[in-house]
């Protein structure tokens, strides 16, 4: 490590211990429970937060009251329309206006929602956040490259992003010059780096790369971490391949915070945090426990939010929970899939899954942007957006016909932009078509 990212990682911790080690003694025991999940110690440790959470919610926030004494699968599965409709019926009593710390996201169907936490449940992400960072190789201190949507009016003093060597990139400017100007920084500077950014991001990286049929990136990278979206393999194989570390997927959320996270192992699942989080898989059409390896909404209780508890709080996201084999405690998601409206039908009315738009674009260097968007029963349109000429459209449509049914009526639109979201991402599916019933569509992700 440089002299200066020491100077920043002990400036780090001296002021944690200035404020009482409240970071520091999150990360010990989110260590502990962690690397030791089938310990009598772990065990009372998860027991203890799962209680005392059920107790404070049951006696200071309205919504959870009549809850008294019942087990955690005796609460109602809750989601962001919930939420919003019952008002404050979700803020702990406990806490005055003054003590709860906002957090809006800008949501992924561009609709924002807001939510409060307390500042011991800040601490404990911000410990989150250092352990998961530290599993994919990330130190504090190292000079941490940050793709995502930096709005102005949200941004720091750039002194702040100084003392914590981050170097902000904003996405909606992300083109081939920004792209070319940030490997120029990045191979001029002897820093030790990390990566942190939208999956989309970190493609378009590697698109730009391999148009260039570039070499290795000649920058010290250490960890790359792909957020937010879903990573596809054509990204974590060429990140790797020019930057020389492997790429793990994150899976988090701003209204709750790391959830889970790929190992650098490249095994691609997700190793879920389980030292903050209860983690439920649920069926798709209902709130009984999905089968170990079926698909199913994603839910979760967050063990140290209390300013606004969210017990059984649907992601809205889908996932898949490893069988675990008998002699590990670890838990593990197998696949995460990104949001349930985003998945398509097939034409039989069978579920999709969503990594269909990634599966064979690898190929197809010629797009910058890409776009799937289910219309109708049958209808399909893929948007994209190319460097040249794309001259490839009939054996593109006929992959996807392979998959999604030979009857598909697709058409292909080529646009200049994929444009983003409020939230930074840009979507791979879009599904404007609802199905009459879920039975008639089966509900089966194929």
């Amino acid at each position: 490590m440089s002299f200066s990212s020491s100077i920043r990682e002990n400036g780090f911790w001296l002021q944690d211990r200035l404020q009482g080690d409240s970071i520091r003694k999150h990360l010990i025991d989110i260590s502990c429970i962690l690397e030791r999940p089938g310990s009598p110690e772990t065990k009372e440790n998860v027991n203890r937060a799962m209680t005392n959470l059920l107790r404070h919610v049951t006696t200071t926030t309205p919504y959870y009251k009549k809850y008294i004494n019942r087990s955690l699968k005796e609460y109602p599965v809750i989601d962001k329309t919930i939420i919003r409709e019952s008002g404050d019926a979700f803020l702990s009593e406990k806490y005055s206006r003054h003590q709860r710390i906002p957090n809006v996201t800008s949501g992924s169907t561009g609709t924002p929602f807001q939510t409060y936490q307390n500042i011991n449940k800040k601490l404990r992400n911000s410990a989150d956040t250092i352990y998961f960072a530290g599993l994919a190789g990330y130190e504090i201190g190292q000079r941490l490259i940050y793709l995502k949507i930096w709005a102005a009016e949200k941004m720091r003093r750039k002194a702040a992003y100084w003392l914590q060597n981050i170097v902000p990139v904003d996405v909606i400017r992300l083109d081939d010059c920004a792209i070319e100007a940030l490997i120029r920084r990045m191979e001029g500077d002897r820093s030790v780096f990390g990566i942190l950014g939208y999956a989309s991001a970190l493609e378009l990286i590697c698109r730009f790369l391999d148009s260039r049929q570039s070499g290795p990136v000649k920058a010290d990278v250490r960890s790359i971490i792909a957020m937010s979206e879903s990573l596809n393999d054509y990204t974590k194989a060429t990140m790797e391949k020019y930057f020389g570390v492997p790429v793990v997927s994150r899976y988090s959320n701003l209204e709750n915070g790391i959830i889970a996270q790929q190992e650098r192992s490249g095994s691609g699942s997700f190793l879920i945090n389980t030292a903050s989080y209860h983690v439920e898989i649920l069926k798709i059409d209902s709130d009984d426990p999905a089968s170990d390896d079926e698909p199913g909404r994603i839910v979760v209780t967050d063990l140290f939010n209390y300013a606004m508890p969210m017990i059984r709080y649907d992601t809205g996201d889908i996932g898949v929970m490893e069988k675990q084999s008998t002699n590990s405690d670890w838990k593990y998601l197998s696949k995460v899939e990104g949001r349930k409206l985003d998945l398509l039908y097939d034409t039989r009315g069978r579920l999709v899954s969503s990594y269909i738009a990634y599966k064979n674009m690898w190929k197809y260097l010629d797009i910058k942007q890409y776009q799937l968007i289910q219309e109708g029963e049958k209808e399909y349109t893929f948007k994209i957006n190319a460097e040249k000429s794309f001259n490839r459209g009939d054996q593109l449509i006929k992959e996807f016909k392979h998959i999604l049914g030979f009857d598909a009526d697709f058409k292909i639109e080529y646009v200049d932009e994929i444009p983003l979201l409020a939230s930074g991402k840009r979507k791979k599916t879009v599904n404007k078509y609802k199905p009459g019933s879920r039975q008639e569509a089966g509900e089966k992700i194929q």
